[in-house]
């Protein structure tokens, strides 16, 4: 056996259980089946006037060129269904880019072709990409424009809105985010009691109760089973929170409010049952294209399948098995490891050639993904023509000491790189606490990626809400929002006022109403502004009115109120943008800006030149030259939670991997000699460290030592204050 830096011994590993076991001889089964029909470059050499680009005379797009073979082969493979297994940095894009190109120019109208990512981003780059490859002048009147492409929720709400009178639903919804649903589920709860039951043990917060019921419908799970197997300390309130999301689900309908699970789950539905629409659908889209697929949920998977049911629609999704590190979102790995189960006929392809990291670093990257337990076999390589600077892994004595080694090092390497070169990933967020405060001390300018979203803001959320009222009356979570900020009006004053409302049709005049506002100056004050904001000509004008009553109200709510004040200028630049409060609020809620960054003092804001922090699931799909993991401690990755759960621990190893493979040239792994809080004690140097082949890593001096010196056989040494 391969010698490993660390003994192996002290590590415990959890048991498989026979359902595991069956689920795992499953997936190895079809994973098998799959991997048999891998067609090469190589395999089709004989086949080659096929499979080679037959690109049209005049053709700006250079397939020979500009793409490797493999890379070659899934850009002009558009028959049937394939999966195409793309590893880290191996350039999918660029090959979903030159595979629509491809598809234009074999003759495939625009109109035919749906191309479904999990960011607009992604989606409009690709679009980009192809106008600049093909002519401007396409043959037939076709448009590059005329693709429908956009993230799973975008397509879902436009096919809604689209179809509402063949689906008999109303076009006119409000999409609920996630704050939304949780404020939803929390009056809901209030109204009918249920925090009031079992009152010897308290009712789960909004938050939790949310995530509870999404993660029962995206993953098709029972509200009972699911707490009686992961929330075992709310089995005394199982019964209520399932009758609280068949609540929620009937407040939905009642007022015609969409949240982000019923938008995908709605189309699904939909495909099911009627036939026409499901035809209709099937007709319209012939090419379908799916990125990221390892990170696609049960209703996501359902919509693709409907919509790819017949032989004659051609589907290629592109995912990478190691990569599946979102099962908290909802993602189900299995969806990509399962595919022939879907398609038994479908075409695998690899991408393998990677474009990012040199050699050492995809030696050690290709020695943690032997360590996965199942999946594709898959070896990422480099042409790369020198070999380049192994890994390291630096131990010290505490965190503070390791936060100084990190510092010390990107100092080192600073003459030959730029600020924004350099990354710290951490499992978690409060990881990296120390390595703010030493970056602080020595002037080293960062941003923390994780931070508060925009659309998170208390103050943004009170403006979208005067905004979604005055789009549907009926949004009565935008109503109680509004209405309790008000002195004198609280839950029970608003649910009066809103069912006032609501039974005047939708009219503002309770507002008016002595007997229910109390004579509120505010109350007739918000009248009068809604009444005027109603008749602004554009979406900037009207937030203009509203940000006018509002600012005054967050004035006398928070201290800080003008440095929030400066987050308004955002708002009013995002609805310059749009022509209708409809695609304001629809934008916002499945396209919401990527502002989760919080730049510190230390980084002037015009100074983009700043070291990135970062957990390691905001880092997926970034890269670094330079790329240094902190807390690699047994307990804090993997994660205390996972270690004794097979598929968590999986997906926690994936999650390593995920980070290794965003360094380009250097990367360093780091760990203080234990981590001590209220969850206990650890101080055994990560698994994912141990378990890899000593001869794909280099150990920092000091950590030489420490090995010789036994403590490498993982010692408890806990510190006398323990």
């Amino acid at each position: 056996m391969t010698d490993t830096v660390f003994d192996l011994a002290p590590y415990s590993y959890p048991q498989l259980h026979s359902d595991i076991k069956d689920k795992m001889r499953h997936l190895r089964q079809s994973i098998d089946r799959l991997e048999a029909n891998l067609i090469t470059p190589q395999s089709l050499a004989e086949d080659a006037a096929q499979h080679s680009p037959a690109v049209k005379t005049g053709s700006t797009a250079d397939y020979l060129n500009e793409l490797n073979p493999s890379q070659r082969l899934a850009a002009t493979t558009i028959e049937g269904k394939a999966l195409v297994i793309a590893g880290a940095g191996s350039g999918k894009t660029k090959t979903l880019t030159y595979r629509t190109s491809y598809l234009i120019e074999q003759g495939a109208d625009p109109r035919q072709i749906l191309l479904l990512t999990f960011t607009r981003k992604a989606a409009n780059e690709i679009k980009g990409r192809v106008k600049s490859l093909l002519s401007e002048d396409l043959p037939d009147g076709k448009n590059i424009n005329d693709i429908t492409s956009g993230t799973f929720h975008s397509f879902c709400n436009m096919l809604l809105r689209r179809y509402s009178n063949l689906l008999g639903i109303s076009a006119k919804f409000t999409i609920l985010d996630t704050g939304d649903s949780e404020d939803a589920i929390d009056l809901i709860s209030k109204e009918k009691g249920y925090s009031k039951r079992h009152s010897e043990q308290a009712f789960p917060r909004k938050a939790r109760l949310q995530k509870i019921i999404s993660a029962s419908r995206n993953r098709h799970i029972l509200i009972h089973d699911l707490i009686a197997t992961e929330y075992p300390d709310l089995s005394v309130h199982a019964d209520a929170i399932n009758q609280l999301a068949e609540d929620y689900h009937k407040y939905k309908r009642a007022h015609h409010l969409y949240d982000f699970d019923d938008i995908i789950s709605q189309v699904v539905r939909h495909l099911k049952n009627n036939v026409q629409f499901r035809k209709i659908l099937q007709d319209t889209y012939r090419y379908v294209m799916v990125d990221e697929y390892q990170d696609t949920n049960i209703p996501q998977k359902q919509l693709i399948d409907y919509i790819c049911q017949p032989k004659q629609v051609s589907l290629m999704v592109v995912g990478d098995d190691n990569q599946s590190i979102y099962a908290f979102r909802g993602a189900n790995y299995e969806n990509i490891l399962l595919f022939s189960d879907s398609y038994p006929d479908a075409k695998l392809i690899k991408l393998e050639q990677n474009y990012r990291s040199t050699p050492a670093i995809l030696d050690y990257v290709n020695a943690l993904s032997d360590q996965i337990t199942f999946g594709y076999q898959k070896r990422l390589f480099s042409t790369l023509p020198t070999q380049g600077q192994k890994p390291q892994f630096c131990r010290r004595s505490d965190e503070a000491a390791e936060a100084k080694y990190i510092a010390d090092k990107l100092i080192e390497l600073k003459p030959d790189h730029d600020y924004n070169d350099f990354a710290v990933l951490g499992r978690t967020s409060f990881q990296s606490s120390h390595v703010q405060l030493e970056f602080i001390q020595r002037g080293i300018p960062f941003i923390v990626v994780g931070g508060i979203k925009f659309l998170e803001k208390r103050h943004i959320k009170d403006v979208l809400a005067l905004v979604k009222i005055l789009h549907n009356p009926n949004d009565t979570i935008a109503w109680h929002r509004i209405l309790t900020l008000f002195k004198g009006v609280g839950q029970v004053t608003a649910t009066k006022l809103t069912q006032a409302i609501l039974q005047q049709n939708s009219s503002l005049q309770p507002l008016l109403d002595p007997k229910l506002n109390k004579k509120s100056e505010q109350l007739i004050e918000l009248y009068q502004v809604l009444t005027k904001a109603e008749q602004a000509d554009t979406v900037a004008e009207m937030i203009d009115v509203l940000l006018d009553f509002y600012t005054p109200v967050l004035q006398a709510l928070e201290d800080n109120w003008r440095e929030r004040a400066e987050d308004f200028r955002v708002l009013k630049n995002l609805a310059q943008e749009h022509s209708s409060i409809e695609r304001f609020l629809e934008s916002l809620a499945l396209d919401p800006p990527n502002d989760s960054v919080a730049t510190f003092d230390n980084t002037a804001p015009e100074d983009k030149d700043a070291v990135t922090i970062s957990t390691i699931h905001s880092a997926k799909g970034l890269e670094w030259p330079v790329v240094f993991i902190n807390a690699l401690i047994d307990g804090m990755m993997p994660h205390r939670h996972s270690i004794d759960d097979f598929e968590a621990l999986e997906e926690e190893r994936k999650l390593f991997y995920v980070a290794c493979s965003r360094a380009k040239t250097h990367l360093y792994l780091t760990a203080p000699h234990y981590f001590a809080s209220f969850a206990g004690y650890f101080d055994k140097v990560s698994r994912f460290i141990s378990e890899v082949p000593a001869d794909t890593i280099e150990l920092a001096s000091q950590t030489q030592q420490q090995v010789k010196d036994g403590y490498g056989k993982q010692k408890e040494q806990k510190p006398d204050w323990w």
